[in-house]
């Protein structure tokens, strides 16, 4: 073999090579660019996501945010109303009838005179503004032996209260712990009662009360408190007053059932109301009022 053949030999040997290296390495070469492309495109993707979450969540907070800034504003008024409501119910249920300023007023210059009814009435019926000269146990048989402790005036009779002070309006309520008595003698130390406070009291207007009732429970037990003997006796005081400075008014009314008794529901011993009617008690005699101005 010659020279000039073994180049040849040479140059043939080596372009085979290079081909078979050539196809050896291809197939890495291609996965190496389709692995960079596709980690291309997953970067791409992932920044989209990402984006597009960002963009989301941001445009959602802004949505919920205004939302509940609205919702919340509007709803201040509303607990503020409620609020007001809640406290002027709150006020109206503390002992106070529910009434006005001018209307309590009438009782700025009354006196109430009587026994363990008028006192349950001077602590839950809503009258601060009124005197109260009350015991209980108290009657006409007693009236003029009791002191009472009567703010800005102090310990003191009946007598020594009405020199003391004048008084527009003096309300009279005796009788059950009387009804023991004879009946005709009672009547009549009532009448003097009110002649008595007449005369110390010229100006004023006397307002009688009659009695309350008892339930039918007690009424039909007790032979002597009892609704019987009772309107006997309401009666019988009716007619001291002439309606012109000296009236009579029945609360029965407002307590009494269907059949004249007591309601049973309204109190615990058959005698007297429970504390939330003597406020109601308060508030009749507050829309009776207008009758004696």
């Amino acid at each position: 073999m010659n020279k000039k053949d073994s180049k040849s030999i040479d140059s043939k040997t080596i372009v085979i090579i290079f081909i078979i290296c050539f196809f050896i390495a291809l197939p890495f070469v291609v996965k190496g660019f389709a692995d960079n492309y596709v980690k291309e495109n997953e970067e791409e993707v992932e920044e989209e996501i990402t984006t597009s979450v960002v963009e989301t969540t941001t445009e959602s907070t802004t949505v919920t945010t205004t939302e509940s800034t609205t919702e919340s504003t509007t709803n201040k008024p509303e607990t503020t109303n409620s609020k007001k409501e809640t406290t002027k119910q709150s006020t109206t249920k503390k002992g106070k009838p529910s009434s006005s300023k001018s209307d309590l007023s009438f009782f700025d210059d009354a006196l109430f005179i009587g026994d363990s009814r008028t006192v349950g009435l001077s602590e839950y019926g809503g009258l601060n503004n009124a005197t109260f000269f009350s015991t209980v146990g108290m009657s006409v048989y007693n009236i003029h032996k009791t002191t009472v402790s009567i703010p800005s005036v102090g310990k003191v009779h009946l007598n020594d209260l009405l020199k003391k002070k004048n008084y527009g309006k003096i309300y009279v309520m005796l009788g059950i712990n009387e009804l023991g008595y004879d009946f005709n003698k009672t009547v009549n130390k009532f009448g003097d009662l009110i002649k008595e406070i007449k005369s110390l009291q010229p100006n004023a207007i006397i307002i009688i009360e009659a009695n309350l009732h008892v339930t039918k429970s007690r009424s039909d037990s007790d032979k002597t408190i009892n609704n019987k003997n009772i309107n006997r006796f309401n009666q019988a005081i009716k007619k001291f007053s002439n309606n012109k400075d000296i009236f009579y008014i029945d609360i029965n009314e407002v307590f009494d059932d269907k059949n004249g008794n007591l309601r049973a529901d309204y109190t615990n011993d058959n005698t007297h109301v429970f504390a939330k009617y003597y406020k109601k008690w308060g508030e009749w005699l507050i829309s009776k009022s207008v009758k004696f101005k």
